[in-house]
């Protein structure tokens, strides 16, 4: 059992959560909502809240039972040891997909937006090194990182909108109606599919306090997001239309090109590309230490961090085949890990509660 210095809270985990999402929200949110919901993109995140809020739901029942467990012991304990460690190497493999994924995502950004021309195996590298040395720190110094860059962030986000608001054009969000509805839902689905990455944080659930309040906490943090994705929607929507956003790479970026206050503001997309580098590396540090838990679960090994260092090799190598080009990256964010997101965030979660209750486990 960890001591309680190793421990996180609820509260810190959920903080998390925020930010390992908001990197791929940024990136997938608008672009996937305009695309399936066209001028009604802005209601998606309703919809994925309440999916979201069923997942909080599913934990939070869960974790009345289960009160100092990880996922993996839970899914062992309820489907039987063959099923719990199969899933375990599931996840774990599914979690590495995710690190080479965003790891190959962080450098193709810095690439296209600030250093054109430059190998992308530099970023890789720097990332890389970078996350291995916070990760011999562990997961208590990363949620006490994140607990203070996280509202700065958040501020600045707000300051943004503020700015962008003399830009928006109404007629860009309406009409909606209600063949607006069966859209919103299939582009809320898919939104959900990041949301999923709540379920990921009870790999380490043995390693966070507080979980009777999964249910208060996770409320605010779903409504949170709801309003902090409703308006990056109209924040892009709302300045270029669906119809642009759609078929653009970065929305946010363009949307604040526009800002110009006294020329200060110009260059005011360096703060987004800020928050979005800072994100990515939370993100990747997360699912690295959550790729090591799992390893350490299913091998019943003592110390996972003599496996940091091969672990960081084994997802250099990935990151640079995963894909070959940036849209390549595209279509496996869009067609493989968002299902799949959902189907490990969502339905196997819903799936195990069912068997719990079943079984009398739960």
């Amino acid at each position: 059992m960890l001591s309680g210095k190793e421990k996180i809270s609820i509260r810190q985990a959920v903080l998390l959560f925020l930010t390992v999402i908001s990197s791929p929200a940024i990136r997938i949110v608008p672009v996937f909502a305009a695309q399936a919901a066209e001028e009604a993109a802005w209601l998606a995140p309703i919809v994925a809240a309440f999916v979201l809020f069923l997942i909080v739901l599913v934990w939070n029942r869960i974790y009345i039972k289960y009160k100092n467990d990880s996922l993996m012991h839970i899914y062992s304990d309820i489907a039987g040891k063959f099923t719990g460690k199969f899933l375990s190497i599931i996840y774990l493999l599914w979690v590495t997909l995710l690190v080479s994924m965003y790891v190959r995502y962080f450098a193709v950004r810095l690439v296209g937006s600030i250093y054109p021309d430059t190998n992308q195996s530099i970023f890789i590298i720097s990332i890389l090194l970078l996350v291995a040395y916070v990760m011999r720190y562990g997961l208590v110094t990363l949620a006490r990182l994140n607990e203070v860059v996280l509202p700065m962030f958040v501020l600045t986000f707000f300051i943004i909108f503020i700015i962008l608001t003399p830009y928006l054009q109404v007629k860009f969000l309406i009409p909606v109606t209600y063949k607006s509805i069966l859209p919103v839902i299939n582009a809320g689905m898919g939104i959900a599919g990041i949301l999923s990455y709540y379920t990921f944080l009870f790999v380490i659930g043995d390693a966070i306090n507080n979980k009777e309040s999964i249910k208060r906490i996770g409320t605010q943090a779903t409504i949170f997001i709801m309003v902090n994705q409703i308006l990056l929607i109209v924040v892009t929507v709302g300045s270029f239309s669906y119809f642009v956003i759609k078929r653009s790479q970065s929305p946010l970026l363009i949307a604040v090109k526009q800002i110009s206050l006294f020329n200060t503001l110009e260059k005011i997309e360096s703060v987004v590309v800020a928050i979005w580098v800072f994100s990515d590396f939370i993100l990747i540090c997360f699912f690295s230490i959550l790729a090591l838990k799992i390893i350490k679960s299913v091998f019943g090994l003592s110390d996972e961090r003599p496996l940091i260092s091969i672990y960081m090799i084994s997802i250099y190598f990935l990151a640079l085949y995963i894909a070959n080009a940036v849209f390549e990256l595209e279509r496996l964010s869009s067609y493989i890990i968002i299902p799949g997101d959902f189907i490990l965030g969502f339905i196997i979660p819903v799936i195990m509660l069912a068997i719990g209750k079943i079984r009398k486990k739960i």
